[in-house]
C-alpha cells in the first residue's frame, strides 16, 4: 500500500503511455491489413478511390499523367451541381485552396486539388463518397454522404467542447489556486502528455480520409521522389520549394513495399511531430519563467487543443509544420540569435507565402538594436538559406523563376475572403471578387489599406516597449490583423495565433493573452471545422460563419487594448523556475498587472 501511495502517480502514467502506443500499434497494424483494398480502391476512381467524386476518371492519377494533364491537373476530385448534374473539378494546384469549375471533357472531368478550401456549391472538400485513403468509406472529394471521416464529426465536436468547457473553467481558477506537482515525476509527466498526443495522433490518423490536399501531397511527394531537381520543369506546382523536401523524403519512404500502404500516415506525420515539438517549445520556454504546474499546463493546452488536432491528424494539412517554425523564429529573435531567426523566418517564406506577415517582426528587431552585425547576419542567413533551398530546382528554369511562382500563387484567388471567416466574410464577402467595390474602394483596397494600418500600429507598439521580449505579441497582432482585415484570406492562415498568444503570455507575462489564445483557438477550431465538414457553402451565410467572424473581429478589438496596455510596461526577463506558484504571483501577473523583476 505504501509502495501505491508513493508511486501510484507514477504507475498510472506509464500504464496510459504504454496503452496509446499499443493502441497506436494496434491501429497501424489494422490498417495495413485492408492496405490491399485500399489500394484497388484508389485505381477504381469513382466507385470509391482516391479521388472520391461522381465523375469519370474519379480515381488517383499515376504521376505522369497528372504531369501531363491541362490545367496542371495533379490529381482528381469530382463533384455535381444540384441544378444540372455536371461533374466539376478543379484545375490549378498550390497553397490557396480548390475552386471547382465546370468541366467541358468527357473524359477528363476532374483537375488537382489545392491546399485547402475552395469547394463547389454545397460540396464537401475532402470528405467524399465511396472509400478513400485513409480508411473504408472516405473518399477524398466529392459529396457528403457516405464519408468515413464525417462519421468523426460529433465524436470530434463534442471533445472541443469538453475541451473548451474545461479551458473556460481552469483559467478561472487559475489566478486563486497554486499548481504544486511533484518534482520527481515532472520528467514523466512531461513525455507522458507529449507520448499520449503523438500516439494518440498515429491511432486516428489513418482512419481520417483527410482533406483532397492529401491526394495533392501525396502525387507531389511521388513526383519529388522521382526527380528532386525536376519538380517543377516536369510537373505543374506552384508550392514553394522548402517543403518539397519532405514530400521527397516521404515519397523515397513510401517507395518501398513496407510503408507504401501507409501513405496518409507519413504524409500527416511530419505536422504531427510539429504539434509535439511546439509543445515542447512552449514547455522549455515556460519552465525558465512559470512554475511546472503551468508549464504543464500549456503543454496539454497545444498538444490536445482541436484546433491544432484538426489540421494535423483530420485535415492533414501543413500549417503546424509552418507554426513551429514561426515559434521558433521568434524564440531565437528574442534570445538575440538574429541570425538563425532570419533563416527560420526565410524557411517558412520558402514553405508558405503568407510567412512573409511575419517579416515585420525581425525587422522591428533589427531597426531597434541599431546595429550593422544584426543586418548583416540577417541578411547572410536569408540569402545563404534561400540558395541553398531553391539551387536544386533552378536548373532548366528562368532565372526569376521563383518570383513567377509566388505571383502565381498570390494573384491566383482574387476574393474578399477564402473561406476566412473575419470582417469581410462577416458583411457578406465570402467568395465575393475583390474588385467588388465596398463604399468607396474595392476589396482589395480596403484589404492593402488595413495590412499597411496593421503593420504600422504593430510598429508603433514594438517601439514604445522597446523590448525583444514584444516579438511574439507583435506577430500575434500581425497575423490576427492581416487575417481578420486583408483579402484573400482563407480558414487555416490564423493557425499559428493560438501558439504566438501562449509565446506573448510567456513573454509579457500577461493572463489576458491566455484568454486570446483559448479565444483564438476557438475561431480556429470553428473555421476549420466548419470547411473540412462542409455544413456552409461557399454561398451561404451560416451561423457559424456570421459568430465565427465576429469573434475574430471582437478578439483583434481584445488583442490591440492588450497589447498597448503592454507597450506601456516593463517586462519580466525570467521568472524563477519553482514547483509551487505563490497566490501573489497569481492574483497580480496574471490578471494582467505587471510583475517587479525577478
Amino acid at each position: 500500500m505504501n509502495v501505491w501511495k508513493a508511486n501510484g502517480l507514477k504507475y498510472i502514467l506509464l500504464f496510459s503511455l504504454i496503452l496509446c502506443a499499443v493502441a497506436s500499434v494496434v491501429s497501424l497494424w489494422g490498417y495495413s491489413g485492408s492496405s490491399a483494398s485500399q489500394s484497388a480502391a484508389v485505381r477504381q476512381g469513382p466507385s470509391g478511390g482516391f479521388g472520391g467524386g461522381g465523375g469519370p476518371g474519379g480515381g488517383m492519377r499515376e504521376p505522369d499523367s497528372a504531369n501531363r494533364s491541362d490545367s496542371k491537373n495533379q490529381g482528381t476530385t469530382g463533384q455535381a451541381t444540384d441544378s444540372d448534374s455536371s461533374t466539376e473539378g478543379t484545375s490549378t494546384s498550390g497553397d490557396q485552396g480548390t475552386t471547382a469549375g465546370t468541366d467541358t471533357s468527357a473524359s477528363n472531368s476532374s483537375g488537382a486539388a489545392r491546399d485547402g478550401q475552395h469547394r463547389g456549391l454545397g460540396g464537401m472538400s475532402g470528405n467524399g463518397s465511396g472509400t478513400g485513403m485513409g480508411g473504408p468509406g472516405g473518399g477524398m472529394g466529392g459529396g457528403r454522404s457516405g464519408s468515413s471521416s464525417s462519421a468523426y464529426a460529433t465524436p470530434l465536436a463534442i471533445f472541443a467542447a469538453l475541451f473548451f468547457g474545461a479551458f473556460v473553467f481552469i483559467a478561472y481558477r487559475f489566478r486563486a489556486r497554486d499548481w504544486k506537482l511533484g518534482e520527481h515525476n515532472r520528467g514523466l509527466m512531461l513525455w507522458t502528455v507529449l507520448g499520449v498526443g503523438f500516439f494518440l495522433r498515429m491511432a486516428i490518423a489513418p482512419w481520417i480520409s483527410g482533406h483532397m490536399d492529401l491526394m495533392l501531397f501525396q502525387n507531389w511527394a511521388t513526383t519529388a521522389a522521382d526527380s528532386l531537381s525536376g519538380f517543377y520543369t516536369n510537373g505543374s506546382s506552384d508550392y514553394p520549394p522548402f517543403y518539397i523536401y519532405i514530400l521527397y523524403v516521404i515519397g523515397q519512404i513510401s517507395s518501398t513495399d513496407a510503408f507504401s500502404p501507409y501513405m496518409s500516415v507519413l504524409l500527416r506525420l511530419p505536422n504531427i511531430l510539429a504539434d509535439i515539438v511546439t509543445a515542447y517549445m512552449l514547455y522549455r520556454l515556460a519552465s525558465k519563467r512559470v512554475g511546472f504546474g503551468i508549464s504543464l499546463g500549456l503543454a496539454i493546452f497545444y498538444v490536445f487543443n482541436p484546433a491544432v488536432f484538426i489540421n494535423s491528424t483530420f485535415w492533414g494539412q501543413v500549417d503546424s509544420f509552418f507554426t513551429m517554425l514561426i515559434v521558433g523564429m521568434i524564440v531565437l529573435l528574442v534570445e538575440n540569435r538574429v541570425g538563425w531567426s532570419a533563416v527560420l523566418f526565410t524557411l517558412a517564406v520558402l514553405m508558405k507565402p503568407q510567412g512573409i506577415i511575419y517579416g515585420p517582426v525581425l525587422f522591428f528587431e533589427l531597426l531597434r538594436q541599431r546595429k550593422i552585425q544584426p543586418w548583416l547576419l540577417s541578411m547572410g542567413g536569408a540569402v545563404v538559406t534561400t540558395i541553398l533551398v531553391i539551387l536544386p530546382f533552378s536548373w532548366g528554369q528562368e532565372p526569376l523563376w521563383l518570383l513567377d511562382l509566388y505571383k502565381g500563387t498570390v494573384g491566383e484567388y482574387p476574393y474578399a475572403s477564402v473561406n476566412a471567416y473575419n470582417f469581410f466574410a462577416l458583411i457578406g464577402g465570402n467568395y465575393t471578387q475583390d474588385t467588388t467595390t465596398l463604399f468607396l474602394f474595392s476589396y482589395h483596397t480596403w484589404g492593402m489599406i488595413c495590412i499597411v494600418l496593421v503593420t504600422l500600429f504593430t510598429w508603433w507598439m514594438y517601439i514604445r516597449s522597446r523590448k525583444p521580449q514584444f516579438a511574439a505579441a507583435a506577430a500575434l497582432v500581425l497575423i490576427a490583423g492581416v487575417f481578420t482585415f486583408a483579402s484573400s484570406m482563407h480558414e487555416r492562415y490564423l493557425f499559428p495565433a493560438a501558439a504566438l498568444a501562449v509565446l506573448a503570455y510567456l513573454y509579457l507575462r500577461d493572463r489576458r493573452f491566455l484568454w486570446l489564445a483559448g479565444g483564438f483557438s476557438l475561431t480556429i477550431f470553428l473555421n476549420t471545422f466548419d470547411i473540412f465538414y462542409s455544413s456552409n457553402s461557399r454561398d451561404q451565410y451560416g451561423i457559424i460563419l456570421c459568430v465565427t467572424s465576429l469573434l475574430n473581429v471582437l478578439l483583434f478589438g481584445y488583442l490591440v487594448k492588450v497589447v498597448w496596455d503592454c507597450s506601456q510596461s516593463t517586462t519580466i526577463e525570467t521568472a524563477p523556475s519553482t514547483d509551487r506558484v505563490s497566490p501573489e504571483f497569481l492574483q497580480r501577473g496574471l490578471h494582467g498587472e505587471r510583475l517587479p523583476k525577478a
